[in-house]
């Protein structure tokens, strides 16, 4: 996602970053020069264009405005959705974090099984990432992983899945040896419903995308349009239907493509949701959330051997 100061609007004005230009450019200049071709055969007598109407294409454009509009509002909300659903992967991971930290009594084995869990929590958005993405990059979570557990997720074909499984298993057998009471076993089980749901629904936006009848009619009607908007405005404008033509089609396109852009929230393109950057953070703020509790544990321990002193 590209990063951007609102209020400086001169810069916005002259940036392609992030912009849809570079995609419709093409589109455009087609239907610039049907309507120069259009403007040309009128100038020259060829055909005469004088007694067209207007209406109908005031008409047409009203309707394809609504249609534009239902277009991006569709859009903008599975990127919205997609967007709520990883600020939840993030408080929920968080909140995992510091009942992990919290509630495991306190063992010889127990700072190490910390460590796992904390490591595991990192390493699942990153997985829910890569399947987002239709990727499988084992390196970039191996430094969380002990062997035994990339073997497990290694073999499943479902890594982020697999991986909410076995922290479940962790968190259960810590149970079953005493290391976690069931009350507090009861209260970190939601987040991984919860994180189960995110991860469900975030799919759900990857895996289902408009139906194709509305996309085709509605690129089949923009196209039309776009195609024939000069018949009715050359008689009047001449050869500044051509320049007329560029924008109205710069217009509808542009707005028609950012659908197209932000529909599927999860890739890498300038206008997708930065999973990298969250995922980077959930990284930060788990590793330091970790930190904190052996800092804090090791004080303890320190404080017990002075009072027996």
């Amino acid at each position: 996602m590209v990063e951007y100061d609102n209020k400086n609007w001169l810069a916005l004005l002259v940036t392609f970053n992030g912009s849809v230009i570079r995609s419709i450019i093409s589109r455009i200049a087609i239907f610039t020069v049907v309507s120069a071709v259009i403007a040309g055969l009128h100038q020259r007598q060829i055909i005469n264009l004088k007694d067209i109407p207007s209406t109908p294409w005031a008409v047409v454009g009203v309707a394809l405005g609504l249609l534009l509009v239902f277009r991006t509002n569709t859009a903008y909300d599975r990127f919205w959705e997609g967007r709520k659903l990883w600020g939840e992967i993030t408080n929920q991971t968080r909140f995992l974090s510091m009942g992990i930290l919290a509630y495991l009594v306190p063992h010889s084995d127990t700072a190490a099984l910390k460590r796992r869990l904390i490591n595991l929590l990192i390493a699942f958005p990153i997985l829910t990432k890569q399947r987002l993405r239709q990727i499988q990059d084992w390196q970039e979570v191996k430094p969380f992983l002990l062997p035994e557990d990339q073997q497990r997720i290694e073999g499943a074909n479902h890594s982020a899945l697999a991986m909410l499984s076995l922290i479940a298993t962790l968190l259960g057998q810590c149970a079953a040896q005493g290391l976690l009471t069931e009350q507090r076993l009861l209260i970190l089980h939601p987040s991984l419903g919860e994180l189960t749901r995110c991860l469900g629904g975030c799919e759900r936006i990857r895996n289902t995308p408009l139906p194709i009848a509305y996309v085709l009619h509605l690129k089949r009607f923009l196209s039309l349009f776009c195609l024939t908007i000069s018949l009715p405005m050359v008689a009047a404008m001449g050869w500044w239907s051509i320049l007329a033509t560029a924008l109205v089609s710069y217009a509808f396109i542009g707005v028609e493509e950012i659908g197209v852009e932000i529909e599927d929230p999860f890739g890498d393109d300038p206008n997708d949701l930065p999973l990298d950057k969250i995922c980077t953070t959930i990284e930060q703020n788990l590793t330091e959330l970790n930190l904190l509790a052996e800092v804090s544990e090791s004080c303890g321990v320190e404080m017990e051997l002075l009072s027996q002193k």
